[in-house]
């Protein structure tokens, strides 16, 4: 697993040792539920997964942004 972040919207992508996600009970129950979508997406789609967002979930645009990639 690899973590990649951008300090901001105009900053170059960053490689991350670590993320802190400081959250409500009600964000981490949709970042599971994002999780687990994920999860069956790229068990149907195996190699042509690609990436998912969370903000593409949850229909609604934001930032912070989660960005979960397919690992090959």
């Amino acid at each position: 697993m690899n973590i990649y972040g951008y300090e901001n919207e105009e900053g170059d992508l960053l490689s991350l040792s670590e993320a802190s996600l400081k959250v409500t009970i009600d964000e981490l129950k949709r970042i599971s539920e994002f999780i687990e979508h994920v999860i069956l997406q790229m068990e149907e789609y195996g190699g042509d997964f690609g990436h998912e967002h969370l903000s593409d979930f949850l229909k609604f645009p934001g930032t912070p942004e989660i960005v979960i990639a397919g690992s090959s």
